[in-house]
């Protein structure tokens, strides 16, 4: 396997994150997950900062406050951090699971024709990760995230009570994102704004595998595992 391009979408609290990892690891693939490229960006960087992208100027601070508020950033601004990352592996021969971009149809306009640059149409897959409004509002009203590694820890009963995390030992906390009110706007912002790329890539020719996201993370997991491996990935 060389030079192939995963995408995978789902609606917050889809499992993303996990699968991603999952996938990454079983098929030795390079794993750009976007929130976390914004969330180091923001981290990183003066939040006074300007940044120029083309003929236009992008504030951090604004960029931070729509991220932090559940709405997206704007797409120039995201394309652009997602374009820093992938020319940092242009020189690497690995395929790249890229999670959680493009999220807007206008992200994929932007997006595609660069894509194309690197990968043939045959050789990028997007994963559809199929989870109800319902189910994804329990799972991120539940969730708590690693503070050092940044990770997902499942909201079962048996990490219920849990404060410490069991891989690193970082306290577990809560994402600013992740209060049910933000959550309802990002909910609202995927179905308006994310679902229809799956019908613009598809019209570009370029495959989509649907995915039942409902089930304990190995039954997700295998049938995403399923639908790349009949894509020779």
């Amino acid at each position: 396997m060389k030079n192939k391009l995963v995408i995978l979408i789902g609606p917050p609290g889809s499992g993303k994150g996990t699968q991603a990892l999952l996938l990454a690891d079983k098929k030795k693939m390079t794993h750009l997950e976007v929130s976390k490229l914004l969330e180091k960006k923001f981290l990183g960087t003066s939040k006074e900062d300007i940044i120029k992208i083309g003929k236009k100027e992008y504030s951090l601070k604004e960029q931070e406050r729509r991220w932090r508020n559940g709405l997206l950033c704007e797409d120039e601004f995201v394309a652009e951090v997602v374009r820093e990352s992938l020319g940092k592996m242009q020189k690497r021969d690995d395929s790249v699971l890229l999670d959680g971009y493009p999220r807007t149809v206008n992200q994929a306009e932007l997006a595609v024709p660069s894509l194309l640059d690197f990968y043939k149409q045959s050789d990028i897959l997007v994963v559809y990760l199929d989870v109800g409004e319902e189910e994804s509002l329990e799972r991120n009203k539940n969730r708590r995230v690693c503070s050092l590694m940044r990770h997902s820890i499942i909201s079962l009963p048996e990490t219920k009570n849990l404060s410490i995390c069991p891989v690193d030992g970082s306290p577990l906390e809560k994402r600013v994102m992740d209060d049910p009110e933000t959550i309802k706007v990002r909910l609202r912002e995927f179905r308006e704004k994310t679902a229809p790329i799956l019908e613009y890539m598809e019209s570009k020719k370029i495959t989509v595998a649907r995915v039942d996201g409902v089930g304990t993370i190995s039954d997700v997991f295998f049938r995403v595992l399923q639908e790349t491996e009949s894509f020779n990935i």
